[in-house]
């Protein structure tokens, strides 16, 4: 399989071969949606956190005698009922995170990164450097390569000039090409890998 090269002026530089296994192949959706839960799930801190009655400050003193007032029984002030009390089955810390065999992870990347070269989302260019952290300078350079919607581009590393400049255009992910996963490649419209970004991630495919 072989995909255009997109020069920095916006024409075509040549051609580049893709491993057909990661680019054009077929699985189910159910794949996809287990890499996507996985992957959110693992992004939850859990760390909400309510205080029970054994937890909240307060007195343990009885509000009030047992009988002969004419109101509830009450023992503390601390109980769920009172303000300023423990609650009752609030949040606690958790771990909410699942696990996934890495080898059903690079099927549902493959499954993805297909999906979205059967639709014209999968697009090389040349690989580029900013001379300075411009957010003007990387805008032009992508309206240059023709770029329309969310875009998420995968050079082989991120150097602290792109990063900023990238920080302020709307709908632009950066991430190191080797670092790429199914969730990033479903949220954008187009995938867009630097030459030497697409040379590392077919090297890590290839490798596992």
């Amino acid at each position: 399989m072989k995909l255009d090269v997109i020069a920095a002026g916006g024409g075509k530089k040549g051609e580049v071969d893709v491993p057909e296994v990661v680019f054009g192949r077929q699985g189910r959706d159910g794949l996809l949606w287990e890499a996507v839960r996985t992957y959110l799930a693992n992004q939850r801190q859990g760390t909400a956190k309510t205080k029970t009655r054994g937890e909240v400050s307060g007195t343990g003193k009885k509000p009030f005698r047992q009988k002969h007032t004419g109101r509830s029984r009450h023992g503390s002030r601390r109980t769920v009922i009172w303000t300023g009390g423990g609650v009752c089955f609030g949040p606690q810390p958790r771990d909410y995170r699942l696990a996934m065999p890495r080898k059903k992870q690079r099927q549902a990347l493959a499954v993805a990164l297909s999906a979205r070269v059967a639709e014209g989302g999968v697009r090389v260019v040349e690989e580029f450097a900013l001379g300075q952290p411009k957010t003007r300078e990387l805008a032009g350079m992508l309206d240059g390569f023709g770029f329309e919607g969310s875009v998420l581009l995968l050079p082989a590393a991120v150097d602290e000039s792109l990063k900023r400049a990238s920080r302020n255009i709307p709908g632009l992910t950066v991430m190191p090409a080797s670092q790429v996963h199914t969730y990033a490649v479903l949220r954008h419209d187009q995938v867009v890998f630097t030459d030497k970004g697409l040379e590392q991630f077919c090297a890590r495919a290839g490798g596992d």
